[in-house]
């Protein structure tokens, strides 16, 4: 039986689709607000490009790959695995491997896990790209920074209009309410470094 229809079996009322939804849109949050940290912690118009593209991409490996992905994983299926314990305990014997409650604690991890990988490590690199082309093409870091920013927050609304979906509230709502507090984010550490005279 393939993986996807085995979740689908396991997926009851929605409980799996929920979880892997909330890991999916609060890890990408968190590493995209990260990487416009990085963005605008590291940026001045003496910084190279690269030295910007490649914090931003190793803070995506970091929080993406190991946190958001390795992390989830572990975190779920110590959950799962607690729960097929329990499931034992009240039963008189092993739960065989091809059991629903085994498959649940075998597989509903590796599906969590990857959709929490997935926009944590993809959107960053995204707003690398500009710091990449730059450093490549010798272009302005200034520009590079505006753009990263620009499609950053951009993301960032999308994921605000995304969930503004699920909620029944009004797009609009979601997607000012995302991008308000990434572009706060952004304007906070800019004016920091401004305070400190590093711009």
């Amino acid at each position: 039986m393939e993986f996807l229809e085995i979740i689908k079996i396991l997926d009851k009322n929605g409980e799996v689709s929920s979880i892997a939804r909330r890991m999916f849109v609060t890890n990408a949050f968190d590493s995209l607000l990260t990487s416009l940290g990085v963005a605008a912690g590291g940026y001045s118009s003496n910084t190279e490009p690269m030295v910007l593209a490649l914090g931003i991409i190793g803070a995506a490996i970091a929080m993406g790959f190991f946190s958001a992905t390795i992390g989830v994983y572990l975190s779920e299926r110590a959950e799962r695995r607690r729960e097929l314990l329990r499931i034992q305990a009240h039963m008189a014997g092993k739960l065989e491997e091809d059991s629903i409650y085994y498959k649940a604690a075998t597989y509903i991890p590796i599906y969590v896990s990857l959709w929490s990988g997935f926009g944590a490590t993809l959107f960053p690199i995204l707003v690398s790209i500009p710091f990449l082309t730059a450093g490549m093409a010798g272009l302005s870091v200034r520009a590079a920074f505006i753009v990263s920013v620009i499609i950053g927050l951009s993301i960032v609304g999308i994921l605000g209009v995304y969930l503004s979906r699920i909620s029944g509230e009004k797009l609009l709502v979601g997607f000012i309410r995302f991008t308000g507090i990434g572009g706060t984010a952004v304007m906070v550490i800019l004016l920091l470094k401004m305070f400190f005279g590093l711009i």
